[in-house]
């Protein structure tokens, strides 16, 4: 509800500026996940993320313009992550990451810092589902594709995924 309301204001600013209104969407992101235990607590991680970019244009000035954009990137992280708690089923672990992806309909590669807090359900030994609530910081792309991530360059995301594990 915050968020929405933060979203609300900053598109109000935008169109008092220039007479547009942008509504960019809360990222949507997937993953799987491969991680490497280092000893009982430790451990790297990599894989593959799908992440979704969803935005509305529209003009005050303009009444029948109105324009979607969807965005699809492609990434890879790379990181770290410390076991907090865990039982024989359920773990709970803070992770660090670098992430690169490229965006499937356009030009522009991202790169992004993030770090998360994360929860997992084993289904097996060897795979496990994650919920991770977590906050990026992304640098600036170089383009001038408007996105949420240009908005937003600290932005809260949550991701949900299938891990697997190599030596667990």
């Amino acid at each position: 509800m915050a968020n929405s309301h933060y979203e609300q204001e900053q598109s109000s600013q935008h169109e008092e500026q220039t007479g547009a209104l942008v509504n960019h969407r809360l990222p949507i992101r997937l993953g799987l996940s491969i991680q490497y235990q280092l000893n009982n607590r430790l451990s790297l991680f990599s894989g593959l993320n799908y992440t979704y970019l969803y935005s509305e244009f529209s003009s005050n000035l303009y009444k029948n313009f109105s324009l979607t954009q969807k965005l699809c990137y492609l990434g890879i992280p790379l990181g770290i992550s410390w076991n907090l708690w865990s039982t024989s089923r359920f773990s709970f672990y803070v992770s660090g990451q670098v992430m690169l992806e490229k965006c499937l309909n356009e030009k522009p590669w991202q790169w992004s810092l993030g770090a998360a807090l994360g929860a997992e359900f084993g289904i097996t030994r060897q795979f496990g589902l994650y919920l991770e609530p977590s906050l990026g910081y992304f640098f600036n792309d170089g383009t001038q594709l408007e996105h949420y991530y240009k908005e937003h360059r600290f932005a809260p995301s949550i991701e949900f995924g299938l891990r697997m594990y190599l030596n667990k």
